[in-house]
């Protein structure tokens, strides 16, 4: 049961495992996990319903039924814990709440200007030089932000090399946000595959004048 679910999920983690952190492809492991436990429980109450002896096809289909509506339930429940889990929420809370003072704590204030010394003596051409595309595709994290937080009047680079830094560089925490929401969306996607699963599962279970009755009030009325 729920195999295109869980199929979507194999393929998600195959793709986050080549783009992005452990983390966020452990992240959709871990749902496929609860899906693949979940998937376990549906086939294992279908086949004690098959095995009954005391129960003739038209009594199992409620029977069934049930078994989907216990596992809507559960997936329900699944999605809430998750939720509760969620780092995008205590994320968005450090960016908003956290004071500007606590980011720029005192060690890293002395690590760039350790960088700055560094860079003391050396001319434009010689930075750019030596640190090449570092300088605007933020993988030099510690020295782009010693480069912007550089007393005024103090810049090793010109204002124009600024500018660009500026428009290339974002803040990490702005990193990590946009990929943790990206991650949210790729799990809901999985959610809501699982439940149009179940639905379609339990419709399935339905009496059939009950199925007639959905069909025909689902169409669109004609004059």
């Amino acid at each position: 049961m729920l195999e295109q679910t869980k199929l979507k999920a194999r393929r998600m983690i195959k793709d986050l495992q080549q783009k992005l952190s452990v983390e966020s492809a452990t992240a959709i492991e871990n749902v496929y996990n609860d899906i693949a436990v979940l998937s376990d429980f549906i086939n294992q109450e279908l086949f004690a319903i098959d095995r009954r002896s005391d129960l003739d096809q038209k009594s199992k289909k409620p029977a069934r039924r049930h078994v989907f509506e216990q596992a809507g339930r559960k997936l329900e429940a699944i999605k809430a814990k998750r939720n509760r889990l969620e780092p995008g929420k205590a994320l968005k809370e450090k960016r908003i709440e956290t004071p500007a003072e606590d980011q720029n704590s005192l060690l890293v204030f002395f690590r760039q200007k350790e960088v700055r010394d560094r860079l003391f003596g050396m001319t434009e051409t010689q930075i750019l030089s030596l640190f090449g595309e570092s300088l605007f595709d933020g993988s030099n994290r510690l020295l782009s932000n010693a480069i912007l937080n550089a007393p005024p009047g103090f810049e090793p680079v010109s204002k124009r090399t600024l500018k660009k830094m500026q428009q290339t560089i974002r803040p990490e925490t702005e990193d990590e946000f946009e990929t943790v929401q990206n991650l949210n969306i790729l799990v809901e996607e999985v959610f809501s595959l699982a439940k149009k699963e179940l639905d379609r599962l339990r419709r399935k279970e339905l009496p059939a004048a009950l199925t007639q009755l959905k069909n025909l009030t689902d169409r669109p009325f004609k004059f």
